[in-house]
């Protein structure tokens, strides 16, 4: 059945065009002239994508559907489009839970990919969405919260993976949501009313690791005055997450390894094997086929580890999720500390886009958590968000202009973007259209259009 979405507009004319060109990539479009005749659709056809105009007369506003539309369904993808965007309105539509904001005028293009990502996010949103947590303090995976293509990617291949036995190596660096996507794939397994059990490789001594694991009989080393039983076996029926494999000793590691093959371990100073039934998912802030090659990690142990890989971008490759990131992590901690918080200050904004985050997600929720406890209002501010480290950064950025655009600020920061990869590649387009993610012609066309000039 082809998907089905529901375009809103008050000129006839758009939604004419916006039918043909959506028809003619094989989905089923319904048009809705003002925002009434699209609720009343919508009570009539379960549509899986809303692309609706921001000011539309009479009526209701596009924000206002959006906010209707909310109180019924958490998940439906819904777009805004409309040719006065500012970046408070952008904000406001994300924070209002749109998926993605576009100002006119469009290019064709832009509209079916980000059609094509909505759509596939939404899927996978509505099956992720059924998914409930064992422990009721943990929050839905922070980075299930996106629509850039890095995560639309990694979330289809977790759909395809999570209930095979198959072992998970998850790389990436600190702060990107590791655990959390230990725990998701864990969650949507037949093994999720089974133990999931968290092992920090890097926090143990190699006695101590080897003791967690596989146990101990009394007397195996100095301290064991009793038998102690590993967590390889309490995790009987289900998951054990090894993170920060990397940091484990080559000797452990030689033990891990007759884990994975055999299904069996031994505890420490014993000489009884005990078969276990677990699913191994670990991870790593290091380049383990790096430290392979240098003689630090097992060969044998690091595919046996990596049968399936998963990597999960920094957050300044993926900044396209800030908004949305922002947004979950502001409610969350309004609910924590009793704050109402609902504003972003646009220079806030822009500053984020310019950071480095070498503490990635963590490090965005530090920040944010700090502003939501500062904050005097339900606005945050420069002077509540950032701390004496950033303040000299802020300082030197000039203030936003109100009326200034979101296509603005995109553009600036996709010249940015072009030139920092044109330089790393020393003016290799090829190479640099790699890096960015994006195809040579779309390069091509970006430099010619931002007049780039090449050195």
């Amino acid at each position: 059945m082809p998907d089905r979405i529901l375009v809103v507009d008050d000129e006839p004319e758009m939604l004419q065009v916006m039918n043909r060109m959506l028809t003619s990539k094989g989905y089923k479009v319904h048009e809705a002239i003002n925002g009434e005749s699209a609720l009343a659709a919508m009570e009539e056809t379960m549509f899986d994508l809303v692309l609706c105009d921001l000011a539309m007369s009479p009526g209701i506003s596009g924000l206002e559907l959006l906010e209707r539309v909310r109180l019924t369904d958490s998940v439906l993808p819904f777009i805004i489009i409309t040719g006065v965007g500012t970046i408070e309105t952008a904000v406001q539509a994300i924070q209002l839970g749109a998926f993605h904001y576009i100002t006119k005028p469009f290019k064709r293009r832009e509209i079916e990919i980000i059609t094509q990502r909505a759509l596939e996010y939404g899927k996978l949103n509505r099956k992720l969405n059924s998914i409930r947590f064992q422990d009721e303090d943990i929050e839905p995976p922070q980075l299930v919260i996106g629509s850039s293509r890095s995560v639309v990617d990694l979330l289809r291949r977790v759909e395809k993976v999570s209930d095979f036995q198959a072992t998970i190596l998850i790389q990436g660096e600190t702060g990107t949501g590791k655990s959390l996507l230990a725990k998701l794939i864990h969650e949507k397994s037949s093994r999720r009313d089974k133990p999931f059990i968290t092992v920090d490789c890097g926090a143990l001594t190699e006695t101590l690791l080897e003791s967690e694991l596989f146990g101990h009989v009394k007397g195996a080393f100095t301290g064991a005055v009793s038998a102690k039983r590993g967590l390889l076996e309490d995790a009987q029926g289900g998951t054990v997450f090894l993170d920060e494999i990397g940091e484990v000793s080559l000797q452990t590691q030689v033990k891990l390894l007759r884990a994975l093959q055999e299904k069996e371990i031994r505890a420490v100073g014993g000489n009884r094997s005990i078969q276990i039934d677990v699913r191994f998912i670990s991870a790593t802030s290091r380049k383990l086929a790096q430290e392979v090659s240098q003689g630090r990690f097992r060969e044998d142990l690091y595919y046996r580890l990596a049968v399936v890989p998963l990597y999960l971008p920094p957050l300044r490759e993926r900044l396209d999720d800030l908004p949305p990131l922002i947004d979950f992590l502001l409610k969350k901690f309004c609910r924590m500390y009793r704050k109402n918080v609902t504003l972003i200050k646009p220079e806030v904004l822009l500053k984020f886009h310019s950071m480095p985050w070498k503490g990635n997600i963590r490090e965005l929720a530090n920040i944010l958590e700090r502003g939501v406890l500062l904050a005097e209002g339900d606005c945050l501010t420069t002077d509540c968000i950032f701390s004496d480290i950033y303040s000299n950064a802020v300082s030197e950025e000039p203030a936003l202009e109100k009326t200034v655009t979101l296509r603005t600020v995109i553009e600036e920061a996709e010249k940015k973007a072009i030139f920092l990869a044109l330089k790393s590649t020393r003016n290799n387009r090829s190479e640099a259209a790699r890096l960015l993610d994006i195809s040579r012609r779309a390069l091509y066309d970006k430099i010619e259009a931002y007049s780039i000039t090449l050195h």
